[in-house]
């Protein structure tokens, strides 16, 4: 089973989007900056009705390092946090859900992307499979913009369609992982909910 539907906010720089259930809005309009090739982000929260990607920063080398323990740490409690407060089994670190998360991250941020595509339009699902994880359930939730790993997991659960991903019956692990732009400015998190076959 997968999970697809996004919701993306876009406010002071910020960009999230969750493949899971339901969520409404509008497409925001993305403009070029004459200086730059990166876009304008319009301020504000814009719910999306429909998937898309987002160009965040400009293409180039992207620093992309393994999620340090403390921010899997973070992640890992604030999205058990949440499960919780409705009843639901705590997840659990899965290192090939971490690698698939890490490596997604990566590709979004050399390409300044923010995207649920990977290379050659894989989703979710077909980069943990790749990873080496049998999935019956996959979700992923992606952000890009200046925040920290406090911030982002904050940003998923007071949004509808991010929440909805983290509220899964029946997921039992999770990873997540993060990669810088060239820029040095935005940073790209992705994280990813499965349950094994």
């Amino acid at each position: 089973m997968r999970h697809f539907a996004m919701a993306i906010f876009l406010g002071g720089g910020l960009s999230l989007a969750g493949c899971g259930a339901g969520d409404h809005g509008d497409t925001p309009d993305l403009t070029t900056r004459a200086s730059t090739t990166s876009p304008r982000l319009p301020s504000g929260i814009v719910y999306m009705k429909e998937p898309r990607d987002i160009q965040v920063s400009a293409p180039g080398t992207a620093q992309c390092h393994r999620t340090t323990a403390a921010d899997a740490a973070i992640a890992l409690a604030a999205t058990n946090a949440a499960r919780q407060s409705r009843g639901l089994a705590p997840l659990r670190t899965n290192p090939r859900l971490q690698r698939a998360a890490e490596a997604h991250a990566c590709e979004m941020a050399r390409n300044g992307m923010m995207t649920h595509r990977g290379r050659g339009g894989t989703g979710p699902s077909a980069r943990v499979k790749k990873a080496g994880y049998a999935p019956r359930i996959t979700a992923e939730n992606i952000a890009a913009g200046h925040f920290d790993v406090g911030r982002v997991q904050k940003e998923w659960t007071r949004s509808p369609g991010h929440r909805a991903n983290i509220m899964i019956g029946g997921l039992q692990d999770y990873g997540i992982g993060r990669a810088v732009a060239e820029d040095g400015k935005a940073s790209y998190w992705v994280a990813i909910y499965g349950s094994p076959k």
